[in-house]
């Protein structure tokens, strides 16, 4: 990327510093909370009039408790995109050339909590692509579904082939969202990575010296602790007893914000 598409930017001036000049124009009271700040300082927390920053030079994040935009730089012309998300879950979309709008859209977005049928008739900002709410269990429909073919197509993930067919016939699994991670088969609480890790996942065994794979054979972890291991069926139902307490669907949410969406068990 060159600085020609983008001539405010210098070695010296980031995206960040200038969208916090833009929304320092705006708005006095605003107080930027620097990531490394946050790091350094774990009790600074964003509130109402600050927010939480993280950048490089060419992406930015603003957040404070519930809203969060993530900004990128278009590498062969002047495109600034931005991702706002609620409670990290994606809601809406803006592409524009002018950082004006970039800024004004935070304020809108993060400061000002706008929903996402006002945002896309504000005043100020451009087209504003905003994304149909979607049900947890539409999510974790799909997720599976998507599984149906790729594991099956995929070398490496035919070996948990067998296991997948078993876990989506089983009520207890089939309502968690399944994701994949260094060809384990993993399941999840809620449905938005960062993904929960407080259930067991599954991987095919392998022969101790040759590492070839044994067919139809699993081990099932939770973390990195062995629970047991054996055909598809047998590994399904070690997992279903290592489940939490009260583990019920997946919610639409991510491991941050699952406690503040679940019920008290």
């Amino acid at each position: 990327m060159t600085d020609l598409h983008y001539p405010e930017l210098t070695a010296t001036d980031s995206l960040a510093s200038l969208l916090c000049q833009k929304l320092g124009e705006t708005d006095i009271m605003l107080r930027v909370v620097p990531y490394q700040e946050r790091i350094e300082n774990p009790s600074v927390a964003p509130d109402e009039q600050s927010v939480l920053l993280k950048y490089s030079r060419w992406n930015v994040t603003f957040e404070n408790t519930e809203r969060s935009i993530y900004l990128t730089c278009a590498a062969d012309r002047r495109l600034f995109t931005c991702h706002c998300s609620e409670h990290e879950i994606p809601r809406a979309r803006l592409q524009t050339s002018r950082l004006e709008e970039v800024a004004h859209l935070f304020r809108l977005w993060v400061l000002e909590q706008m929903d996402c049928a006002k945002l896309a008739h504000a005043r100020g900002i451009g087209s504003v692509q905003v994304f149909p709410r979607i049900s947890a269990h539409k999510v974790v429909d799909e997720r599976w579904a998507k599984y149906d073919a790729h594991l099956a197509d995929d070398p490496l993930g035919l070996n948990l082939f067998e296991f997948y067919q078993v876990a989506k016939a089983t009520p207890e699994l089939r309502q968690l969202f399944p994701f994949t991670s260094m060809w384990n088969l993993c399941f999840s609480r809620c449905t938005h990575y960062p993904f929960t890790r407080d259930c067991p996942h599954v991987r095919a065994k392998q022969k101790f010296k040759s590492r070839a794979v044994v067919p139809g054979y699993y081990e099932v972890f939770l973390r990195e602790r062995y629970l047991g291991e054996g055909p598809a069926v047998i590994a399904a139902r070690i997992v279903v007893s290592y489940l939490p307490r009260g583990c019920g669907p997946a919610l639409l949410c991510t491991e941050t914000n699952f406690q503040h969406f679940s019920e008290p068990l």
